[in-house]
């Protein structure tokens, strides 16, 4: 390996989105320290203007094709698209809890939300097995921390088994790249290929393979390592959980996306049938055990891992297609689950609860946020004309192109099982009543908060009417 970097050549145009992160990151931490009270209300606003200018600054090289400290990071339309949906979601986030009370200090709420995002973007353009690994540790230490900020039983027990759990997938992890640098002498995923390349397969490849799955499952919440998911989205703040949602997972399929293909090209059947099975495992059992689940953020829980199956296809499909479908599915799931856990947020702000009885009557209480959460729940399905069914529809079209028809017939049953529980949601909202002797009235909420959630709204029905625009920039 080259240690030596010649500063004068490096291209730090490449690197704007990420240092606008870290520079806001610093100033708002710096704020919580520095500003008075009456003050950090502003820190929200700083942070959603940071986020913002790094989306800017990303459309500057939004085409830009660069590989940069000895090739440990590299810029490329993927990684940009991918960055894209984790600010454009991160900043909706933001946006959403402006008016409402984050159970921390205003700066160091908003900064490891920064530094968060700062991790899961350096994992995006990660062509090196150092850099990954640092940029994964830099996206979920926050997490832990964020989660474990409402200070209570629950929300500290998730904190707990969140952390642990990511300790020891860390662990495997890192395991496995030791085994893949000692096979190859390499850290860059070009070189490992090239390394491997031409030579017999090696149990100690196949090996290290299998140990960077389950790292790399345990953060996308794959089965069977999502046991973390639906006891943090349960019992974190309800903003981490509308960041977790798409944060974090946004980096592990970036450097799962980055890193299989290349590095691991000599054995693509391998890991292609192993994320297949990981893809059937994930939709079966987050879809089954949410069935039965009575709190909804703990639905919207195992309803994720559901949905790291669906992503898992294009995985398996294993083509650049593929690949590109898995992003947009991973778009529009992102914002329909964010919206859902942004109304949730919208009755927890007015007292009400987080079970399915409490949406009793919420359409008669907020009809826009029912009309918004209804539109979530029916493309978190695969409903026409919603972005949900054109995600899904590309992902399987590409597993029957590919000969996985057997892969894209166990979607869509799987799709058809997760009906019985987003429609249950619905029609609390508008076929049952509140219990009686409840009073019904208008529910107030924040005007950022409804921003947030009609901007969500608007986006899933616009992906879903007119998703070729979207389409024609991630194929690639």
């Amino acid at each position: 390996m080259n240690l030596t970097i010649n500063w004068s050549q490096v291209n730090w145009l490449a690197l704007t989105p990420e240092m606008i992160i870290l520079g806001f990151s610093i100033i708002v931490l710096l704020g919580e320290l520095f500003l008075s009270k009456t003050s950090k209300h502003m820190l929200g606003a700083v942070t959603l203007v940071g986020l913002v200018a790094s989306l800017v600054s990303l459309g500057y090289i939004w085409n830009l094709q660069a590989t940069e400290f000895n090739g440990m990071f590299s810029v490329d339309l993927t990684a940009n698209v991918l960055k894209a949906i984790l600010l454009v979601t991160t900043a909706l986030v933001v946006l959403g809890v402006l008016k409402v009370n984050v159970l921390m200090g205003e700066g160091e709420f908003f900064s490891l939300l920064l530094f968060s995002v700062l991790g899961t973007m350096f994992m995006a353009s990660s062509a090196d097995l150092i850099m990954l690994f640092i940029a994964l540790e830099l996206t979920v230490l926050p997490s832990y921390i964020l989660t474990a900020s409402k200070k209570t039983r629950q929300s500290t027990e998730a904190a707990l088994k969140y952390f642990l759990l990511g300790m020891i997938s860390s662990v495997i992890l890192l395991y496995g790249m030791t085994l893949l640098f000692g096979l190859t002498g390499e850290t860059n995923f070009a070189a490992i290929a090239g390394k491997l390349a031409g030579h017999p397969i090696q149990p100690a490849l196949v090996a290290s393979m299998l140990m960077i799955v389950v790292g790399l499952g345990f953060k996308i919440a794959a089965v069977p390592f999502h046991f973390w998911a639906p006891d943090v989205y349960e019992g974190s703040p309800i903003p981490v959980a509308s960041y977790l949602a798409a944060g974090p997972k946004a980096g592990g399929f970036a450097a799962i996306i980055h890193l299989f293909p290349l590095a691991f090209g000599v054995v693509a059947p391998a890991w292609a049938g192993v994320f297949a099975i990981l893809a059937v495992a994930s939709m079966v059992v987050g879809n089954l055990v949410a069935l039965s689940q009575t709190h909804v953020r703990r639905l919207l829980g195992y309803s994720a891992v559901a949905h790291t199956g669906y992503l898992l296809v294009g995985l398996a499909v294993a083509t650049k297609l593929g690949y590109a479908s898995l992003i947009f599915y991973f778009l529009v799931y992102s914002l329909a689950a964010l919206g859902a856990f942004l109304v949730v947020l919208a009755l927890a702000e007015r007292g009400f609860g987080e079970n399915l009885k409490d949406f009793a009557g919420f359409s008669r209480r907020a009809p826009m946020l029912a009309l918004a959460m209804a539109i979530f729940m029916f493309s978190l399905v695969g409903v026409p004309p919603f972005a949900g069914f054109m995600g899904k529809l590309y992902l399987f079209r590409e597993a029957v192109r590919s000969d996985l028809i057997w892969l894209a017939i166990v979607g869509v049953l799987n799709s058809v099982i997760s009906f019985g529980y987003y429609v249950t949601v619905i029609r609390q909202m508008y076929l049952v009543s509140p219990s009686e002797g409840e009073a019904v009235a208008r529910m107030q909420v924040s005007k950022p908060l409804f921003a947030s959630i009609m901007i969500i709204m608007a986006a899933v029905i616009v992906l879903g009417v007119y998703p070729n625009a979207f389409l024609s920039i991630i194929k690639l």
